[in-house]
């Protein structure tokens, strides 16, 4: 349920990503480059936020036990 917006927000932040900004000076940094950085640190905590959420929260992770219940129901082993 959260892998999808995950995804969404983890590709809006590669679309703002700029090259080397950690080695750029603040100062020298034009308003474009920084509004890049913002928009792409933004996203990039969104996207983060919403995989911790998944692993908290989503049955498609190997260690839930919604996982285990459905690969054993599709292997046809009794749980």
């Amino acid at each position: 349920m959260y892998l999808g917006p995950m995804l969404l927000f983890a590709a809006f932040a590669s679309l703002f990503y700029v090259p080397g900004f950690m080695d750029i000076p603040f100062g020298v940094l034009t308003p474009s480059q920084l509004l890049s950085e913002c928009l792409f640190l933004i996203f990039g905590l969104i996207a983060l936020a919403a995989l911790a959420r998944s692993i908290e929260h989503d049955p498609v992770w190997p260690w839930r036990p919604e996982f285990r219940r459905r690969v054993n129901a599709l292997l046809k082993r009794a749980p």
